[in-house]
Order: C-alpha cells, then sequence, then structure tokens
C-alpha cells in the first residue's frame, strides 16, 4: 500500500503494539489513511437502461456495521 524506502525487517520487527501492549497492530502493519478508497454510482435499472449504461451488478441485501474508533484493530 504504502512503500517505505526506509523500511526494513528489523525495523518492523522492533515496532510495540500501538493500540494494545498485547495486540499485534503496529505502525509498520496498520492501514494507512487512503486505505479502502471507493466510489460507486447507484442508480435503478430504469434509469441505467435510459442511459444507456451497462449493469454491472445488483444489490441483493446489505449491512452496515461499525465500532468504536478506539476499538480500532479488532476486526
Amino acid at each position: 500500500e504504502q512503500p517505505r524506502v526506509d523500511a526494513s525487517a528489523e525495523g518492523l520487527a522492533s515496532l510495540q503494539p500501538t493500540f494494545d501492549r498485547l495486540g499485534s497492530v503496529t505502525a509498520g502493519n496498520a492501514s494507512s489513511i487512503n486505505d479502502g478508497a471507493a466510489a460507486v454510482m447507484m442508480m435503478s435499472e430504469a434509469k441505467a437502461l435510459e442511459l444507456g449504461l451497462p449493469i454491472l451488478a445488483r444489490i441483493r441485501a446489505f449491512a452496515s456495521v461499525g465500532v468504536d474508533p478506539a476499538l480500532m484493530g479488532i476486526a
């Protein structure tokens, strides 16, 4: 994701857990702020057909979940 020219196996191995002293998330393996960027245009099938756009997917179901940001690293 975000290669760093000065990163080394030794340096990564020496990093301490960030959120919990027994945790596994460190500054070396945590996702960066650019993680997960995406965009999707959603519309009805009728509108896509009207505009001559291909239907790439259909949403059959969805769910939304989350955790307090203070608990980052448990997902």
